[in-house]
């Protein structure tokens, strides 16, 4: 007797899964549309920018306080700080943020690199990465 690995009844639920499978998984990789990076300096922005619709990657110098600089750089994958002058250098350390709700802080500067997403209207309790 020869044993099939699926019934052919079952053949059209698992074509169903698996085309949930390649939409829900393009639809996941499609990078940051409508995130958009916000650079904050003791509360105040100084710098909005939409990611989505950088062709290339884009460098910002941002004077913080105490002396401490910043350079900031912006591309369609995310944004992250590729430079500073701060002692400790965390937002450095953070690196590439992609993802609406990550951000970077320098505390000495008194800057915050933060990426927002677009609002939904959804109401979340948690949020899980």
């Amino acid at each position: 007797m020869e044993r099939r690995l699926f019934n052919p009844r079952e053949w059209p639920v698992l074509l169903v899964v698996a085309l949930a499978a390649v939409i829900w998984l393009a639809l996941s990789r499609s990078g940051p549309g409508g995130t958009r990076a916000i650079v904050e300096r003791g509360g105040e922005i100084v710098l909005s920018r939409e990611l989505g619709g950088l062709k290339a990657t884009e460098t910002v110098e941002i004077e913080g306080e105490n002396g401490v600089s910043l350079r900031v750089e912006l591309s369609e994958a995310g944004a992250r700080v590729s430079e500073t002058n701060c002692p400790d250098r965390t937002c450095q350390r953070t690196g590439l943020i992609a993802r609406a709700g990550e951000s970077a802080v320098c505390l000495p500067g008194r800057i915050v690199l933060r990426l927002e997403g677009p609002k939904t209207g959804r109401k979340l309790d948690a949020e899980t990465y």
